[in-house]
């Protein structure tokens, strides 16, 4: 909880920001992770900071999809207009390193990406 208090003085000191989302389950209830995540992400880019998203262990399901879906389209969003919002990459952790889908992790989330990018 710490460090959620605490992360303006944490940014102002990091060369960046890892955000694992599904730690931030342990310190704040599930309706607000994806508030502070938006306000982390935002934080960041005003400070000039890059922003590294980790999604929840990744099977694809439809919310963990439209959980990277969503990081990528604000990316988009990012680059492609004078907005300033949406994460810099996003990092793939568990299921890709001792998952049992390890294959099908990095396809789904590659399909995500490309569709986002060319919608």
């Amino acid at each position: 909880m710490t460090g959620l208090v605490n992360f303006d003085e944490i940014l102002q000191e990091a060369d960046g920001i890892i955000l694992a989302r599904g730690n931030l389950r342990i310190d704040l209830p599930p309706d607000k992770v994806f508030l502070f995540q938006k306000a982390v992400v935002y934080k960041c880019n005003m400070a000039g900071k890059p922003a590294v998203v980790t999604p929840d262990n990744l099977r694809p399901t439809r919310s963990e999809a439209t959980d990277v879906a969503n990081v990528v389209l604000d990316g988009k969003i990012k680059q492609t207009s004078c907005l300033v919002s949406g994460a810099d990459a996003i990092l793939l952790g568990a299921e890709t390193m001792w998952g049992l889908y390890p294959i099908e992790t990095i396809y789904i989330v590659g399909k995500i990406c490309v569709e986002v990018l060319i919608a």
